[in-house]
């Protein structure tokens, strides 16, 4: 069984967080003693605020009243959800919210399965494929630095996204390290998290090696903090004749 109670705890406390991690992974079985969940949910991504509070699974039909969030969690969808699906980009590309050549290049999910594993990081009990949090703008950058995602490279690109906010999850399944989404109206709307917060998608192939990633990023901050307040107090910012 996995165990990845310090690798919540440390995420948690370097990276200042005010909710859990959480860990997502599709399954074809669910692993022994995980409830099933039992309920209605308008999409994908309320299932995320939930398994901040427990560790449950979900099945493939419990998604399809997103049929967005459904396709990008790698769910083969009912003939109604399909239906759904093409009149709700139908409604999208009216109102000019996306562009109907967009609606192909929505990416999803590498790993397939018949039912979505949900629950905190912290009592997660397989490798996850993607973990789940909400950042603010310096503590994404934390993050980013320890999977030297902040490197520049020769190839400058950014894996932040905005709508769909679930697709993160497929750029980090699909091999990005850590995938951010500035987040879009519906996960607003159906996680309830503050417009201050934005989406992360960690890949879940590199929770082996991220904690000491960390805790060395977390100090070089810190080295660095305190050199920058240094900095201000000798020179503390004043306009002449001011």
């Amino acid at each position: 069984m996995a165990n990845y109670v310090s690798l919540s705890q440390t995420l948690t406390t370097l990276l200042g967080l005010d909710r859990p991690p959480v860990a997502v992974a599709p399954v074809d079985t669910v692993p022994k003693g995980v409830p099933i969940f039992e309920g209605v949910s308008p999409s994908s991504c309320a299932f995320w605020r939930q398994a901040e509070k427990e560790l449950f699974a979900a099945r493939d039909a419990d998604h399809m009243n997103c049929p967005i969030g459904a396709m990008v969690m790698g769910f083969e969808l009912t003939p109604e959800a399909k239906e759904g699906l093409q009149r709700g980009l139908s409604m999208m590309c009216e109102v000019g919210y996306v562009k109907p050549e967009e609606a192909a290049q929505i990416p999803a999910l590498a790993k397939k399965g018949k039912a979505m594993l949900y629950g905190p990081l912290s009592n997660f009990p397989i490798m996850p494929e993607v973990v789940v949090m909400w950042l603010q703008p310096a503590q994404a950058m934390l993050l980013r630095e320890a999977t030297g995602e902040a490197e520049w490279k020769s190839d400058v690109s950014s894996k932040i996204f905005g709508r769909p906010a679930c697709a993160a999850l497929a750029v980090a399944s699909q091999g990005a390290a850590v995938s951010l989404s500035f987040g879009c109206s519906g996960m607003r709307t159906f996680t309830g998290v503050e417009p201050a917060y934005m989406l992360a998608a960690l890949s879940g192939s590199l929770l082996e090696k991220l904690e000491p990633q960390l805790q060395r990023t977390h100090q070089a901050n810190c080295a660095m903090q305190a050199f920058y307040d240094q900095q201000k107090s000798y020179f503390p910012f004043k306009k002449s004749g001011g």
